[in-house]
């Protein structure tokens, strides 16, 4: 797998869909409106933008290569829109951060947190992909996020089976799902809920290794309602999940145990 993404990477021109790694889609933005605007052909009709000063588009994508972008993004409040299926909109914040020893574009949506990979500015074409279930490095407030969500869950009797991931009800009577109770612990915990914040894309990989091929629609919601799981099931996920926050934090952080 490492040496796919170090070949893919020098020749992205050359990499589909299809040869993208599993939960990769491939972005292309256009200059269209007097902005960066595109999509993936692959996610249907959700469209993504990119508004950056006009002095950068007049004259194409000439004058555009990665390291500017990357500055621009880093010294510039740079933002766009997501628009969704339905049509609704909502904004993205772009930022950088450095990953894989390298700086590189952070998009922050409503939808989730994604980073830019592959990146590639071509033929007056922005290219890129990211990864759909892309998992931020952990922080101490991730492992705050866990601890908060099992406090709310350590009585069985607080537990429910019946998720419909709609949350309000499970605040009203502080009888939780564990979908819930992690969205709930970080609104608290963060200030923003992100679908795909550390936290809880840790919960869904434990599942993943613990029921490989399950074939969830969706992992949280739909490992709370299975008839097999208990709630001591519950308790061990997020224990498991608690234990590798700690293993990758615990470097950065003194006085994690």
């Amino acid at each position: 797998m490492i040496f796919f993404f170090i070949s893919c990477f020098s020749v992205f021109q050359s990499c589909t869909q299809d040869t993208l790694p599993d939960n990769y889609l491939k972005f292309t933005l256009h200059i269209q409106n007097g902005r960066l605007e595109g999509s993936s052909e692959h996610l249907e009709r959700f469209k993504i933008s990119m508004d950056i000063p006009n002095k950068f588009l007049k004259n194409g994508l000439n004058g555009l290569d990665i390291k500017t972008l990357i500055s621009l993004v880093k010294n510039q409040e740079i933002t766009g829109t997501l628009i969704y299926p339905n049509g609704k909109k909502t904004q993205i914040k772009y930022e950088v951060v450095r990953h894989r020893g390298t700086e590189d574009i952070y998009m922050k949506t409503t939808l989730g947190y994604f980073l830019w990979e592959m990146l590639n500015i071509q033929d007056d074409k922005v290219i890129f992909a990211i990864y759909w279930w892309y998992c931020p490095p952990a922080r101490k407030v991730d492992l705050e996020i866990l601890e908060m969500t099992e406090q709310l869950l350590a009585d069985s009797a607080d537990w429910h089976k019946n998720d419909d991931r709609k949350c309000d009800d499970d605040i009203e009577s502080n009888h939780w799902s564990l979908f819930c109770a992690l969205k709930h612990a970080s609104i608290e915990k963060m200030g923003e809920y992100n679908h795909h914040n550390t936290a809880m894309q840790t919960v869904r990989f434990v599942i993943d290794d613990i029921i490989p091929d399950h074939g969830f629609e969706h992992t949280l919601m739909d490992y709370n309602n299975a008839s097999s799981t208990k709630h001591g099931d519950i308790s061990r996920i997020l224990k498991i999940a608690k234990e590798r926050i700690k293993k990758e934090i615990k470097p950065r952080l003194p006085g994690i145990e």
